[in-house]
């Protein structure tokens, strides 16, 4: 599979250098880690930066939406929350960041995709 997010540099509050972010891959972490999240990995400064979508989130967005977003959508939106995020404070060298609700809804009306 091939996904386009375009590599973006972001100026982060909490590093001294403008982070550069490069979208790597997108897999189920149901059987990689036993989370049941959909994994999306990004390169930040050549940091690993993770962005998990728990699949209960997916779920509700389903049922309530009747919107189906695509590995390349959810791709998109981590994208962009990892850009905010970063934009925030965040430290990629940290801990995963987890997409709720509210937030993958918002950022998936901004890109227009439902």
């Amino acid at each position: 599979m091939s996904f386009l997010v375009t590599p973006f540099e972001v100026s982060a509050k909490s590093l001294s250098e403008p982070a550069k972010c490069r979208f790597v891959h997108i897999l189920p972490g149901i059987a990689t880690r036993h989370s049941d999240t959909m994994d999306c990995f990004f390169r930040v400064n050549g940091h690993r930066a993770l962005v998990s979508v728990p699949c209960a989130v997916l779920n509700k967005l389903r049922d309530s939406e009747q919107a189906y977003l695509t590995d390349q959508q959810l791709a998109e939106i981590a994208g962009l929350f990892l850009r905010r995020t970063l934009e925030n404070g965040y430290d990629p060298t940290q801990a995963e960041l987890v997409l709720g609700e509210t937030e993958l809804r918002t950022l998936a009306r901004e890109l227009g995709q439902f």
